[in-house]
């Protein structure tokens, strides 16, 4: 631990610079990361859709689970604003910049950052923007919501369409199968006179219950074709009770929503630094190799003598001056009498 603390002391220089750097950095982006960051946010409503419209909305979200309506909710807008035609389509219709040559999965990407939703209850929820200045925000919230209710419209209409041009198949079907059975009654009338016999009056009560049957069917799917065409306008209506903006998104005045991102910021330069210091200390220790001071020096194996030196003199610097002379001194310094004398070395 003595020589890391050596070489703190050696390089604190360095140190402080390594540190100002990282620390003074990280520390003025966080301050603009929170002072230019504005969040706004929208408190929604939500409730499960009503079981008459269970059959016929196939797209909603499972009405027999065991979440709550908010958390079914806050999953679907998840979902959506992880996709860029929904992002894409956000940023159209509000002022969201859009820099040039952006690449644009990066673009997206950072879009679906700054949202946020959060649940807040069995029924409430909360949908968040943080952008760089005011307007933004709100433009971007409210443009998510109201694309959401226009997707899950378009989605059922796309559902209730397909099941409207199945009835309408359906329907020719039934329709030939009911001139079919009226051809067979009429035939069968027009070969058969009363009195009847016991089977030839089975048979004629058997056709005409087979053309009953069949307008019946084609009376039937006109019914749900009808029902078809109303549906979507049904089920909007019931999207506007059970999706409820409670509180719109406002112009915030003073900077809100940054000091998550400003403290993460401000964090990773702290760490960053430490590391850095910690590499620099770990690295300057292994290369000084572990002789710094004259006490270090009597762990040396003896050395072969190579010269002979009258006298050297023992410098000012103190336990913190260089290698060499302190080898040096501890080497060919006097002796403690103060008379010179020839040392080995």
């Amino acid at each position: 631990m003595r020589r890391y603390i050596d070489t703190a002391r050696r390089y604190r220089w360095v140190i402080l610079a390594v540190l100002a750097l990282t620390w003074g950095s990280g520390g003025a982006l966080a301050i603009i990361e929170y002072t230019t960051s504005y969040e706004a946010d929208a408190t929604i409503w939500t409730e499960r859709q009503s079981q008459q419209f269970a059959p016929i909305s196939p797209s909603d979200p499972g009405l027999t689970s065991f979440i709550t309506p908010a958390a079914e909710q806050a999953g679907v807008l998840v979902q959506l604003l992880q996709t860029r035609t929904f992002l894409s389509e956000i940023v159209r219709r509000t002022s969201y910049p859009r820099p040039p040559n952006v690449d644009e999965r990066q673009f997206f990407a950072d879009i679906t950052k700054r949202f946020q939703v959060e649940v807040l209850g069995t029924n409430l929820l909360r949908l968040s923007f943080r952008a760089h200045d005011p307007r933004t925000g709100p433009q971007m919230v409210l443009a998510a919501l109201v694309l959401r209710q226009e997707h899950l419209a378009a989605s059922r209409l796309n559902a209730t369409t397909t099941a409207a041009s199945f009835y309408r198949v359906e329907l020719d079907v039934v329709n030939n199968n009911a001139l079919e059975a009226q051809r067979a009654l009429d035939r069968f009338d027009e070969t058969h006179k009363p009195p009847f016999s016991p089977p030839d009056e089975y048979q004629q009560r058997q056709l005409r219950l087979a053309v009953e049957d069949t307008k019946a069917r084609v009376t039937e799917i006109k019914t749900r074709i009808d029902r078809s065409t109303v549906l979507p306008d049904i089920l909007q209506l019931a999207d506007s009770l059970d999706f409820q903006v409670f509180d719109q998104p406002l112009d915030e005045v003073k900077p809100t929503g940054g000091l998550r991102a400003a403290g993460l910021i401000a964090g990773t330069a702290f760490a960053a630094g430490l590391a850095l210091v910690a590499l620099l200390i770990l690295g300057g220790t292994l290369l000084t190799g572990g002789i710094t001071r004259e006490a270090d020096i009597e762990r040396l194996a003896p050395a072969t003598l190579f010269a002979t030196v009258p006298e050297a003199g023992r410098g000012k610097g103190g336990p913190d001056r260089e290698l060499r002379a302190a080898l040096a001194t501890a080497t060919f310094a006097s002796p403690p009498n103060g008379q010179p004398e020839e040392r080995d070395a």
